[in-house]
């Protein structure tokens, strides 16, 4: 008896179960390389992209501070049209007091009480020792209060115009963005205005500033030269203090990125010296030395100094 047993054709033969195994086995070698070679690629992104915005919030930082200190001492020379009584120069010695007012590694300030003094021991916390500036200056005439025809305006350091001839005290300091909850938030610089215009006091401006230092160039002899930098609490060998002498401002910030960029290691902290590990304080004091916490050190930080010429004189 013949029975009939078809002929196959190359066409079709089946694979067996060994050789769709190794081709499993081969796609996902090559799944698994272009995975580790896609997540390598999108960690570099992500590290470059918050390199260039770390960049960018120092150097804003950097930016707003020598805006502000630049503007320090600035006054009107000429009587206004609407009455307001010409100002006096920014001295020591005259009722409106200096242009220039610093705090030194407080802990706490109070950026309400104006003058020309920052008043410690009440008010916000300060974030890691960080230093406290306040600038003072009036609206430029020119601007007439943001009056059509007006040019040159003055901007506080939230960015709102002055109002021609207002006197207004502008103090930068960095607190957590969310002072409430200091352990969980971001650091930040916040400024707090007394400019009436501006429609809530304090403000965050740049978040991720972690530490600000500051010294101040100081003219002992009157010839137009910087003889040394010191903290605030040194100016006039401390006694008196006021920034009648000083003619520069030499600003140091650490800044963090918002991400963080090394995962899978043991986080460490890290040790920075804002002027330098020559630079030894004269006035005792550790603010100027900053050590990051371990788990912050997962975020790419970033340190940057400058020193910022004082533009309005005082002739005291």
């Amino acid at each position: 008896m013949h029975i009939y047993q078809p002929v196959r054709t190359p066409l079709e033969k089946g694979f067996s179960l060994i050789e769709f195994m190794i081709a499993i086995t081969i796609a996902m070698i090559i799944l698994l390389a272009v995975s580790i070679a896609w997540q390598s690629g999108l960690a570099t992104q992500n590290t470059q992209t918050d390199a260039s915005r770390l960049n960018e919030t120092v150097r804003y930082a950097i930016d707003l501070l020598s805006r502000e200190i630049k503007q320090a001492g600035l006054i009107n020379t000429t009587n206004l049209s609407n009455g307001i009584t010409p100002e006096l120069n920014f001295c020591s010695t005259t009722s409106v007091g200096g242009a220039i007012a610093g705090a030194n590694d407080p802990t706490t300030i109070n950026p309400n009480t104006p003058g020309a003094t920052i008043i410690t021991g009440a008010g916000v916390s300060v974030s890691n020792l960080s230093d406290a500036i306040r600038v003072r200056y009036y609206g430029d005439d020119k601007n007439a209060g943001g009056a059509a025809g007006g040019t040159e305006p003055t901007y506080d350091c939230q960015g709102n115009i002055v109002t021609g001839g207002e006197l207004v005290e502008d103090t930068l300091f960095v607190q957590p963005l969310d002072p409430a909850n200091p352990t969980t938030t971001e650091p930040a610089l916040w400024c707090h205005t007394s400019n009436t215009i501006a429609t809530t006091a304090s403000l965050p401006i740049v978040v991720g500033v972690e530490s600000l230092q500051i010294l101040y160039g100081e003219d002992m002899d009157g010839d137009g030269i910087v003889n040394h930098y010191v903290p605030w609490q040194l100016l006039n060998n401390g006694v008196n203090l006021n920034s009648d002498n000083v003619l520069s401002v030499k600003v140091s910030i650490v800044a963090r990125g918002a991400n963080p960029v090394i995962v899978g290691t043991a986080a460490v902290s890290k040790t920075y010296q804002h002027f330098g590990t020559s630079y030894s304080d004269p006035g005792g004091t550790t603010g100027t030395t900053f050590t990051n916490t371990a788990d912050k050190r997962l975020r790419l930080p970033h340190p940057l100094s400058t020193e910022i010429a004082v533009r309005n004189f005082s002739h005291c």
